[in-house]
């Protein structure tokens, strides 16, 4: 449903996957990027290779802190770009 939708985005938009996310195939999240870049406004993609679904959440089995500590940080930089106007 995303990629039906990701051409039509009318905002800058951040996706953060784990690669191990048995629900969203890596296959899946390419053609995500590939149908988000045709929208005309700022879009980033980011794969964690060793992360599976919820890995930023630390309460769960699937947290991987390294993963989550990078999500974090290009969240934060995101928003002051684009929330912000950094």
């Amino acid at each position: 449903a995303l990629v039906d939708v990701a051409p039509k985005l009318r905002a800058p938009w951040l996706g953060l996957f784990g690669d191990l996310d048995k629900g969203i195939p890596v296959e899946d999240v390419e053609r995500l990027r590939a149908a988000a870049a045709t929208s005309g406004q700022p879009t980033e993609i980011v794969r964690y290779p060793d992360a599976g679904h919820g890995f930023h959440c630390d309460v769960r089995e699937s947290y991987h802190p390294d993963s989550a500590a990078d999500a974090w940080s290009r969240t934060l930089q995101w928003f002051d770009r684009y929330l912000l106007g950094g």
